[in-house]
């Protein structure tokens, strides 16, 4: 690291904390802290949605992806677009409708408060099984690059984190996901054009060896229902988590309910989608590059794992400022991902909870003290379980894909529930959901229920419905009246 690489660095965390320190001002209620008085534009929410979903893990795993297997995680695309599809037609026109803060107040209003509880429940169980992956992820980069320790390194992002996510809101929030995300963007770019410039033959003779390689492929048509390298699962299984992701995980929804209107969400959603679409393309392209450009020279030792390629590429072969670049990019990637898991738990921990539970209603300073302290704490928490996932030694996407999908999956299903299906009461919804997590959790145990990872919510969210509705038939049904704006029939 050069001084030049540090001043990069450095000047771009003064602009993050001074964007946080800036929309501070505006923090004197609740709406404004977190919604953002639903004043914030159709375009920076789109660039929030993907710059959230960018975590380091993804700018780390990417280019790990597109070394060993080119383009083929690419077909992950069409499985997020189909989820923000389902996310624009059957869930959107409800949550702003309704002007809701976070998801679940949804389920209490469809059903009753324990389904609202349990639904934010399963949603803060998967934030916090990935955010330390989420600290972890950048910690690869920033220890190695730096020379920093492993437990610094992680420090060293969770408390500039925590420090602009308390004082600024969501409004911080999404402005410095729009940093963020041109920050990643102009990393990639760097990693890209050190390549190229440093190849005889540039960009033909790397897309000839990739080619050679077989790296290009972008679409494998084969049914293989353990890979998410497969066509029918990225459409069918990852379609399916990608609406989970997109349609019940409190940190998207909390960005479409800060747009001013309907249409502006639906913007921003079509948006993040496309800007992921390049995100995405951008990353894979640079590990298919770094393939060709180590098989032209000597290639990478042999203990080098895909998720470290790019932090030995960095230290190695990237020229001063270039790597200052690709290191804030790591940066930006994991504190876009970090402050939004921060800032949703402390949403629907002081909504869901703290509010709707106090026997006296809370005062606005009240609740923004409770939210602030709640980022605090969770910030810390964070830090912890980023130790624990480094000492697991799993992979970054497959890691992140497996924790997303334990809990959304069910989570998926109560809002299947309450939207599709009238005739499923509020205990229908609430022990359906409880038996399917219940099956879920048992399922490595129970060989006539065994499935790979990839399907838990194509499984989990269908599986909640039948038994929610077959529970429900037992019982009484719900009022035609406590319907009415509540399901798609009514």
């Amino acid at each position: 690291m050069s001084t030049i690489d540090w001043v990069i660095i450095l000047v771009y965390a003064m602009v993050v904390l001074g964007i946080g320190i800036a929309a501070s001002r505006k923090q004197n209620n609740t709406d404004e802290y977190f919604r953002g008085s639903q004043q914030l534009p159709w375009w920076a929410v789109g660039l929030s949605i993907v710059a959230t979903s960018f975590s380091a893990a993804s700018l780390l795993g990417g280019p790990g992806e597109g070394y060993s297997h080119g383009f083929l995680y690419f077909q992950l695309q069409l499985g997020d677009l189909i989820g923000y599809v389902l996310v624009i037609f059957l869930f959107l026109p409800f949550f702003v409708r309704l002007n809701l803060t976070t998801a679940y107040e949804y389920l209490e209003k469809r059903f009753d408060a324990k389904t609202r509880s349990l639904g934010s429940l399963c949603f803060l169980l998967f934030v916090i099984a990935r955010l330390g992956g989420l600290l972890y992820a950048a910690s690869l980069v920033v220890s190695r690059v730096t020379g920093l320790s492993l437990y610094v390194s992680i420090l060293l992002v969770g408390i500039i984190s925590v420090i602009y996510t308390i004082v600024g809101g969501i409004t911080a929030v999404v402005w410095t996901d729009v940093l963020q995300f041109f920050m990643i963007f102009v990393g990639l770019v760097a990693g890209i054009w050190t390549i190229v410039s440093s190849v005889p033959g540039g960009f033909g003779q790397l897309w000839r060896v990739a080619e050679e390689g077989g790296k290009l492929a972008v679409v494998n048509l084969s049914w293989e229902l353990k890979s998410i390298r497969s066509l029918p699962t990225a459409l069918c299984a990852y379609g399916i988590l990608a609406f989970a992701v997109a349609g019940t995980n409190q940190q998207s929804v909390q960005r479409y309910v800060s747009c001013p209107d309907l249409t502006s969400a639906r913007k921003a959603i079509l948006f993040g989608w496309v800007v992921g679409f390049v995100g995405v393309a951008a990353t894979l392209l640079l590990g298919v590059f770094l393939f060709a450009f180590y098989s032209l020279n000597a290639g990478l030792p042999d203990h080098i794992k895909p998720d470290e390629i790019l932090s030995y590429f960095i230290v190695h072969q990237v020229p001063p400022g270039a790597s200052g670049f690709l290191v804030a990019a790591v940066f930006a990637a994991a504190m876009s991902s970090i402050d939004s898991a921060l800032h949703s738990l402390a949403t629907c921990m002081t909504v869901d909870f703290y509010q709707r539970y106090s026997r006296s209603k809370p005062s606005e300073s009240q609740s923004l003290k409770v939210a602030q302290g709640l980022i605090f704490i969770w910030g810390i928490l964070g830090i912890f379980l980023a130790f624990y996932v480094a000492s697991t030694g799993e992979s970054l996407l497959p890691f992140l894909i497996k924790y997303t999908a334990m809990f959304l999956g069910p989570l998926l299903g109560i809002f299947f529930m309450g939207v599709l299906f009238s005739r499923i009461n509020a205990t229908g919804a609430f022990y359906g959901t409880i038996a399917s997590v219940a099956l879920l959790a048992t399922s490595s145990t129970l060989k006539w229920f065994s499935f790979p990872e990839i399907w838990q919510s194509a499984i989990a969210a269908p599986l909640a419905v039948i038994l929610g509705l077959v529970i429900s038939l037992l019982g009484q049904r719900p009022a035609k009246n406590s319907l009415k704006g509540l399901t798609l029939w009514t």
